[in-house]
């Protein structure tokens, strides 16, 4: 992902109704350029899903953040619009990411959070071999072993 795809990855998240979008900052406020720059200051990898039939346009996203050097962990986390769930396209996207993660930055655990009342998100961590540690007021964390 670059600043070069700002319009795409902004309507990603502000074009779609269903997307979710983090009210704890004025993101809403910023301008494409600006949402782009401050997502990807970040992460640490971030990239964008888009399909064989229209590269132009981005259907989702994963990354890597929060990585904790000391103690090998690092987040992962992603979005992807609704009409393209259920057909495999997230899974390859973390499948990629957890390769990369344990080539690159050699994690000893992965961390994914989701909020309590996203049951598909926790199906498809749990699918992954995410494991439920601890609940930071209404979200789940949950860790994946990759030694």
């Amino acid at each position: 992902m670059s600043v070069k795809d700002s319009e795409s990855f902004y309507r990603l998240y502000f074009e779609d109704e269903s997307a979710i979008q983090d009210q704890t900052t004025n993101e809403e406020d910023m301008n494409p350029v600006q949402f782009t720059e401050h997502i990807l200051s970040l992460c640490e990898e971030l990239y964008s899903i888009r399909t064989v039939e229209n590269e132009q346009i981005i259907i989702g996203d994963c990354a890597l953040h929060h990585w904790n050097q000391e103690e090998k962990k690092i987040e992962i986390g992603g979005f992807l619009l609704p009409k393209y769930w259920g057909k495999g396209i997230m899974s390859a996207a973390f499948e990629l990411l957890i390769a990369l993660a344990k080539e690159k930055y050699q994690v000893n655990v992965l961390v994914a959070k989701t909020e309590i009342t996203n049951l598909k998100a926790l199906k498809f961590a749990e699918k992954l071999g995410f494991q439920k540690m601890s609940n930071d007021g209404d979200i789940i964390i949950l860790e994946k072993r990759v030694l």
